[in-house]
């Protein structure tokens, strides 16, 4: 079965272009960087871990809270 797997993944082989017009959809689709910012806060999963870390680094804490029963905003979704 894995050479039959790398028999077939050798046999695809990306025409010239074909990687530049993937990479090119990938790059359209893909957020903006201002779109993303918030993913870049230092989400902790409980209020506990947060106020502990909020001591050590002598920083502030924001709570988000989401008050949908599907929202997660660690694994961010809310």
């Amino acid at each position: 079965m894995r050479m039959l797997c790398l028999l077939l993944a050798a046999a695809w082989i990306p025409q010239d272009g074909e990687v530049a017009r993937v990479l090119e959809k990938h790059k359209a689709a893909r957020p903006a960087e201002s779109e993303i910012r918030i993913y870049r806060l230092s989400w902790m999963p409980s209020l506990k871990e947060a106020r502990e870390r909020a001591a050590k680094e002598d920083r502030p804490i924001f709570l988000l809270v989401c008050t949908n029963s599907y929202g997660n905003m660690f694994t961010g979704h809310c």
